[in-house]
């Protein structure tokens, strides 16, 4: 998946929020995790990027799918 490592910690938490939650406002979903609504605004930006979440007709954000897998193998440099 290209853009891994834009995956932070605090943007899985946002999508593992929306997963669980269905769809929902941006300001909602700041407020469930406890966030800055600007932050996290910018966070979805990066995750619709990713293709990760959508956002909806009605200006909310979803998650897609109900299951995602990474799949990653980290090896030492040189």
């Amino acid at each position: 998946m290209p853009g891994l490592s834009r995956l932070t910690a605090l943007r899985w938490s946002l999508v593992r929020q929306i997963m669980s939650a269905g769809e929902m406002s941006i300001r909602e979903l700041a407020r469930r995790v406890g966030r800055d609504v600007r932050r996290v605004h910018d966070d979805v930006l990066v995750l619709a990027e990713l293709g990760l979440v959508e956002r909806t007709a009605k200006g909310g954000v979803r998650c897609p799918f109900a299951d995602i897998h990474l799949d990653m193998h980290l090896r030492k440099a040189g």
